[in-house]
């Protein structure tokens, strides 16, 4: 009796752990999330403990430093649960939807992973940056006000302003095509939640560009033509006098009138000075003929 009681005991205490091992739930690795996130939020954290805060925060913590400093964060990591260099080039400028892009290319690595998990494990590291950057928020009120639809008004807002600050009001800075269709690239992605509206946004900024550049093509052949006629009438002018006399003659009045004490009136000495310092126009007029 007591051997079959062992033999039952051992028997079940072998058979629950391999029920337990088929049945357990895959379970999210906050490790890794972590890194994930802080590839992404925490660039250079180690010199700069408010990084988190001004990547993936809020913009009140000042602006985000370069991130040549990304390479501390990933070096002798595998990328498999790290966001590479090429895939933060996409990523939203403004801190708060940095966090929801970050958020949502992690779980994508790593998808056993929910955002309850992303937000239990985060929310307060972004928190305690913040804290060191001298700024106070929550990031669940913070991200229930970002995850707000925005209106085609505040999207059209939101794009205008980043074009202008790219591409100038006259689109001075995006003279070049391939310049001009990275910043509407870069813009497009910014506008988070846009996404329905940016094909009109884009063909509307394209229009706007060919016209600004179109009368300033106008202008500049307004301007041109206005001083080649100017300059024609002018020597036009100047062939006149040249022929006639008028400009040597004029000169020697006026050095007579101004520079010679009897005026050259009856002296031919003072007449004779005046006519050889303006020969100057006897050569300009040959010149024009």
């Amino acid at each position: 009796m007591i051997y079959s009681k062992t033999l039952f005991i051992a028997t079940f205490c072998a058979i629950v752990p391999v029920f337990g091992a088929f049945s357990a739930a895959p379970q999210c690795s906050l490790v890794n999330m972590q890194r994930c996130l802080d590839s992404a939020c925490a660039i250079n954290i180690g010199m700069n403990p408010a990084a988190r805060c001004q990547y993936c925060g809020t913009s009140a913590a000042g602006d985000a430093p370069s991130q040549k400093g990304l390479s501390s964060i990933t070096a002798g990591q595998s990328t498999k649960y790290t966001l590479t260099a090429t895939e933060l080039r996409v990523a939203p400028s403004d801190p708060g939807k940095r966090y929801i892009w970050a958020t949502t290319e992690c779980i994508k690595k790593l998808p056993d992973c929910t955002t309850d998990d992303v937000s239990k494990l985060y929310d307060k590291l972004i928190e305690q940056s913040c804290k060191a950057a001298g700024v106070n928020m929550q990031i669940t009120t913070a991200m229930q006000n970002i995850s707000k639809k925005p209106t085609k008004s505040s999207c059209n807002t939101m794009f205008t302003t980043c074009m202008n600050k790219k591409c100038g009001t006259s689109f001075e800075n995006c003279e070049e095509d391939a310049t001009f269709t990275q910043s509407i690239a870069e813009c497009a992605t910014d506008a988070d939640g846009c996404d329905e509206y940016i094909a009109e946004f884009r063909s509307a900024i394209t229009n706007d560009r060919k016209t600004t550049y179109a009368r300033r093509e106008s202008v500049l052949q307004t301007l041109v033509k206005n001083y080649q006629s100017t300059r024609e009438s002018k020597l036009s002018g100047a062939k006149t006098n040249c022929k006639n006399g008028n400009t040597f003659n004029s000169c020697v009045n006026t050095v007579c009138n101004n520079n010679m004490p009897n005026k050259c009136d009856n002296d031919k000495t003072e007449r004779s000075m005046a006519e050889r310092l303006c020969q100057f126009y006897k050569t300009a007029c040959a010149v024009l003929k």
